[in-house]
């Protein structure tokens, strides 16, 4: 599957992958436009990004999402930083 390097990286990860997710889960909750969220790994040689994507319910326009958007990742870089993760915030991308 993963060479020992990237297993190395993605056992380091598991800690701070688990709280990001319970977070932004959590966070996403206040909105109704916002569907079902996935989280793909994208692997490289000795990293992985983490790409959590979340489904756009129809009918909702491209300003709100774009600015929903802005919302989440301000949350989500404040959080990691409050609660000593912030490493994972440059190994991962959110999509809308």
């Amino acid at each position: 599957m993963y060479g020992p390097r990237l297993m190395e990286f993605v056992r380091s990860m598991e800690p701070a992958k688990e709280m990001f997710t319970a977070e932004i889960l959590e966070f996403a909750k206040q909105y109704d436009f916002l569907g079902e969220m996935t989280i793909d790994e994208m692997p490289d040689l000795e990293t992985l990004d983490y790409l959590y994507t979340f489904e756009v319910l129809n009918g909702t326009s491209k300003e709100k999402v774009d600015s929903t958007l802005v919302e989440i990742y301000d949350h989500m870089e404040y959080f990691t930083k409050e609660n000593g993760i912030y490493g994972f915030f440059f190994n991962m991308a959110i999509f809308l």
